[in-house]
């Protein structure tokens, strides 16, 4: 498994959608996948979940200690662990076949181009379709919005992010 896993990161970047030096991984380290959805309108809500290295799923409610990312995306490698140990409860678990298929698609998106960010709604807050990919020099994770809706639309432009998003969509 972890070879397949490999082999699906090396054709990534073998293939010119990422290379190799922009951004170093670490095995101990990889993706987490996050769907969020956030307002402040009418009352605070954050909510959504996250999946680890694992495929598994775990559930995170607005009550929950939370450390979002700085202006630039980045959370170091300590409030990431602060946000998945504020998950409360396990959705579901992800088999290791999609877990690798989407983490090697995910990767293709790294390098990305957004769309500008465009005001579509009010009042309805954001739902944020990413992953972190952590670095392993700077011991911090570095978010890679793949879809954002609701008050502010942007969209990663690279030819897997859809298949990213709607299988993500498709996780309780």
């Amino acid at each position: 498994m972890k070879n397949f896993i490999l082999s699906a990161v090396l054709f990534t970047f073998l293939n010119g959608c990422t290379e190799l030096t922009e951004v170093q991984t670490d095995a101990a380290y990889p993706l987490i996948f996050q769907s969020e959805y956030t307002n402040y309108a009418w009352g605070y809500n954050h909510n959504g979940w996250m999946m680890d290295h694992s495929g598994t799923v775990k559930r995170f409610q607005k009550t929950a200690p939370w450390v979002f990312p700085d202006s630039a995306g980045y959370v170091s490698e300590a409030n990431m662990k602060k946000n998945l140990a504020a998950c409360d409860s396990v959705l579901e678990y992800v088999s290791s076949e999609d877990l690798s298929k989407f983490t090697a698609k995910a990767l293709a998106c790294l390098n990305g181009p957004l769309t500008t960010p465009k005001n579509t709604m009010a009042d309805a807050g954001e739902h944020i379709q990413a992953f972190y990919l952590y670095e392993t020099d700077k011991k911090r994770y570095k978010r890679v919005i793949l879809s954002m809706t609701g008050d502010w639309s942007q969209e990663n432009l690279s030819a897997s992010t859809g298949e990213v998003v709607d299988w993500m969509k498709k996780i309780n």
